[in-house]
Order: structure tokens, then sequence, then C-alpha cells
């Protein structure tokens, strides 16, 4: 449930009373995502017993990297450049200089990637809720209609 227990949503022309009518139901991962959700009686139209219901979620998208579209010379020549700014290369002694060192090179090439790689932009026919659970279910679901056609 999205909105709080016990919230009204609509006030009754007929006693006056406030009762709460209406659900929000909302999956958990949406749940995950709920910033706010409130009835909003100030707002109520003109003639409607029911408030409004506003609800938020946070919906940012994720930032895909284009890696299609990258300049590859380019990005090795950046990566090299970066790269020749640290020590010679030497022995690594203890697990601390191991870890520090990865951490300086993975940095560095975080830093290249983000300069040289072009952000995609996400596409329009592209349905970002559909996921490989819904994919086998879908074909479950055929094997399961075709099983029963042949019979």
């Amino acid at each position: 449930m999205a909105l709080p227990e016990a919230t009204p949503m609509l006030h009754a022309f007929a006693t006056g009373n406030l009762t709460r009518v209406d659900n929000v139901f909302c999956t958990p991962d949406l749940r995950n995502k709920l910033i706010s959700c409130y009835a909003s009686p100030a707002n109520q139209p003109v003639k409607t017993d029911h408030f409004p219901i506003t609800t938020i979620f946070d919906l940012r998208t994720t930032v895909w990297r284009n890696w299609k579209r990258v300049d590859w010379e380019e990005f090795r020549e950046a990566l090299t450049q970066k790269l020749r700014a640290l020590r010679p290369p030497r022995e690594l002694v203890t697990e601390q200089q191991f870890w520090t060192t990865l951490e300086r090179l993975d940095a560095m090439i975080e830093e290249v990637v983000k300069e040289k790689v072009p952000i995609t932009k996400p596409s329009p026919y592209q349905r970002r809720w559909w996921n490989e659970d819904l994919k086998n279910m879908r074909r479950q679901r055929n094997n399961l209609g075709n099983k029963a056609f042949r019979k």
C-alpha cells in the first residue's frame, strides 16, 4: 500500500463523513522508489466527492555509455597519458600496496571513460520494464498453450 493507513479520500455528500474507499497498491520494486503518496483535499475538484491522490516516485533513468561510438584511438591515447603519470612499474610487496595501486588504476580508467565514452540516450522503443523473468514466463505460457492446442 502506497497511501498511509486511515487516510480519508472521500467526503460523502449525504452524511458529510470522511471515508477511505480507495487503495493505492504498487509492487515492492516501485514501493522502494516511492517518495510520497497522499490525499489532497485542498485540490478537490468542484462537484466531486473524491480527493485527488498525489503520488511521487523517483524514476531516474540509468546512464548508459555508448561503447559503439568510442574513438578507440583517442581512448588509448588518453589512457596512456594517464598511466604515464603513475610511477614506473615496480613489484608490489604488500597487500595494501596492491589495493592502493588497483584503486588508482580503476580511478584513471573511470576518468578516461567519463571523458571519451559518450552517454547514450534511452530509445523510445526500448521496453525498460521488460526483464528476463518476464521473458521466461512468456516462453512458459507459450509452451503450455502449444501443449493444450495439441491435445
